[in-house]
């Protein structure tokens, strides 16, 4: 919001209107708020799509009444051919690869004994979340090293690796709602052998948290915890001790 007010005032433009839904869940209520907007005729439309599919029919609208739209983080990649003008994102996966650098501590790279990493992702399916889970499984490989660790939890990133003493662990909710996505959190965090744990967006990274607070199990010289976002419950977190941090985008 801050950006496009500042860059309305930047180029002169006569006025910008900004809304959003109550939460990154609440996909019907963004999919009338685009159509709100489709209807009001503007001169673009800036979107950060929820659910890309969801999504297609308004933007087949907004394509018909020749109002050009910007996509932000993973865009709209099944949108009509020219519907979407230009894409301001960030690269998921690098992203992901930076929590793993991050999150990587001496004792994980030639543990003693088993460790386990868990990893909490919203969803198989979303684009910019598959990245995010990828990006960071791929690079904590890397840094531990290919033979030594084995990815279990789910079978897009299932990785088999004989008498590996580090295992990533990943959980991801059967349906994208708070308690399913505690009961997640709340599996991994229950694990003896869990050093570390990364939640790929502010869905995940704020139900992580809310999971921790029966258990008491994140924090420092415990287990370490980096989320994604920087919604006010992850900044919390920070402060308070319960997250070593989280990556954040630049979205100004």
């Amino acid at each position: 919001k801050m950006g496009s007010e500042q860059a309305a005032e930047d180029l002169g433009l006569k006025s910008t209107n900004f809304v959003g839904p109550a939460s990154e869940s609440a996909v019907a209520e963004q999919i009338e708020q685009l159509n709100n907007a489709v209807n009001k005729a503007p001169s673009a439309i800036c979107l950060a799509a929820l659910d890309t599919q969801a999504a297609l029919d308004a933007i087949s609208n907004a394509q018909a009444a020749n109002i050009p739209i910007v996509g932000f983080d993973s865009g709209v990649p099944d949108a009509p051919a020219g519907a979407i003008v230009a894409n301001a994102a960030t690269d998921n996966y690098a992203a992901g690869g930076l929590a793993a650098e991050k999150l990587i501590k001496d004792k994980v790279t030639d543990p003693a004994e088993e460790v386990r990493i868990g990893v909490v992702s919203q969803d198989a399916t979303s684009q910019s979340i598959g990245e995010r889970t990828g990006g960071f499984i791929d690079r904590m490989r890397t840094l531990v090293g290919e033979d030594k660790c084995m990815v279990v939890g789910h079978d897009k990133y299932n990785k088999a690796v004989d008498e590996a003493k580090v295992i990533i662990d990943v959980g991801i909710p059967a349906t994208v709602d708070d308690a399913a996505c505690v009961t997640v959190a709340n599996t991994l965090l229950n694990k003896n052998d869990l050093i570390a744990i990364y939640a790929s967006n502010e869905f995940t990274a704020k139900n992580l948290v809310t999971a921790n607070e029966s258990l008491q199990v994140l924090g420092k010289d415990k287990v370490i915890g980096v989320g994604f976002d920087s919604g006010a419950i992850q900044l919390d977190a920070i402060k308070s001790g319960v997250l070593a941090g989280s990556i954040t985008q630049n979205p100004v």
